[in-house]
């Protein structure tokens, strides 16, 4: 373990999911930054636009997103000005955006308490919420944030997020990635209560500030007043009541490089790997169709082997490239291949070919790979349910189990 050194500036990027996240989190580390020199960027992905409005003079905005994105703008700005001065990027938007592709916003997924006191999915997350959105793109937007800004360090959440809210899972996930795309360490916020951290930052030198900060956010949070007999002392209630004393130390851990690099799913692959993956399921249809077009006719005795084999291999591959990628584009790909092949071969042929006869194996073969690739391609895609349930995973016990909160 080790604390923050004084030693040369460096350009740290922080990843967060809302506005409030970085100060609530890691306010304390960012300040410390500041003051020892260093570069720091804070991205935050969502405007926290379904978060509540916790003072009778705001809340008329609640439910009314795009006001309550633009209240929440500014609470940021106000937070970051008095931590410092850190630099600040919206995800999707200028220095957090492939230059190639327009400016997009991510909105606020939000959440509600499971069962066991965690936070889960929301069962409305709107189509443009950040959990809604490919985690390939996600990826690439803090990838343009990293090289935009010269990052040499990534700093976000553990892999449940803190608590288990959907849009800091999503979070960890995109910018452990991207950090890792682009060769950069990446360091977790944890407790150390409960995690033996690698490195710790003594936080309790910038409390005026990290005080000053958390006061922006009168929307999300109650500042307790100073205490005289304990001035250092900071502690806040959260809109579903439960009152947070902030450390005297924030502790980090280094993420080691998982056994699994490679993304899982389609969704999870760079622009290039989505590509590629095409590619090669397109290579892998007309190599298919190539060997079935010249095999299915063959029969043992009289058993159509040659029919039987060919079309259980397109089954197998359409099938287990969409269960294990989750992916409609490498499906299409190789039944596009498989068709072409085939009927490339039986134009060189001609007439006489006698490749694709007349007969049972001949029609089957012709439309069988096509209706399996079309019926596997209209297989609704249940990764939204699967998400949801992996989102399970944590949040803060507050004895609401099941109520609805809409923090961002």
């Amino acid at each position: 373990m080790s604390k923050v050194p004084g030693t040369r500036p460096e350009r740290v990027l922080f990843v967060h999911a809302h506005p409030d996240d970085e100060t609530l989190a890691s306010g304390g580390t960012i300040a410390t930054l500041l003051e020892l020199g260093a570069e720091v960027t804070v991205l935050t992905a969502t405007r926290g636009e379904r978060g509540e409005m916790l003072t009778p003079r705001l809340a008329p905005l609640f439910g009314d997103g795009p006001r309550v994105a633009a209240h929440r703008e500014t609470e940021i700005a106000g937070a970051l000005a008095a931590l410092g001065g850190a630099r600040h990027l919206w995800l999707g938007g200028p220095g957090a955006r492939p230059t190639d592709l327009p400016e997009r916003r991510y909105t606020d997924s939000g959440m509600q308490w499971g069962p066991d006191g965690r936070a889960v999915a929301a069962d409305d997350a709107p189509a443009d919420s950040l959990t809604a959105a490919d985690l390939g793109e996600v990826v690439d937007d803090i990838r343009a944030a990293i090289r935009s800004t010269g990052a040499d360090a990534v700093v976000s959440y553990d892999d449940d997020g803190g608590y288990g809210h959907p849009d800091h899972v999503r979070v960890h996930h995109a910018a452990r990635y991207a950090a890792r795309a682009e060769e950069l360490p990446f360091s977790m916020i944890v407790d150390p209560e409960t995690t033996e951290p690698d490195v710790t930052v003594d936080v309790l030198p910038v409390r005026a500030k990290v005080r000053a900060a958390v006061e922006q956010y009168r929307s999300q949070v109650t500042v307790d007043p100073v205490d005289p007999a304990d001035p250092v002392a900071l502690s806040w209630v959260m809109p579903h009541g439960v009152r947070h004393q902030a450390p005297a130390i924030e502790a980090f851990r280094h993420a080691d490089a998982p056994s699994d690099p490679a993304p899982r799913t389609y969704a999870e692959m760079s622009r290039q790997g989505k590509v590629t993956a095409v590619v090669v399921a397109l290579v892998l249809g007309l190599v298919t169709g190539a060997l079935g077009t010249v095999t299915h006719q063959q029969t043992l005795g009289s058993f159509p082997v040659g029919m039987v084999i060919t079309t259980l291999i397109v089954l197998g591959l359409t099938v287990g490239i969409r269960l294990l990628y989750r992916s409609r584009a490498m499906v299409a790909a190789l039944g596009i291949g498989v068709i072409v092949a085939t009927q490339v071969l039986v134009s060189v042929g001609g007439q006489s070919s006698p490749l694709v006869l007349a007969n049972a194996a001949g029609y089957v073969w012709t439309f069988a790979p096509a209706v399996i690739a079309a019926l596997v391609l209209a297989w609704p895609d249940l990764s939204g349910v699967r998400a949801a349930a992996a989102a399970r995973a944590g949040g803060p016990a507050d004895g609401r189990s099941g109520s609805t909160d809409r923090r961002g």
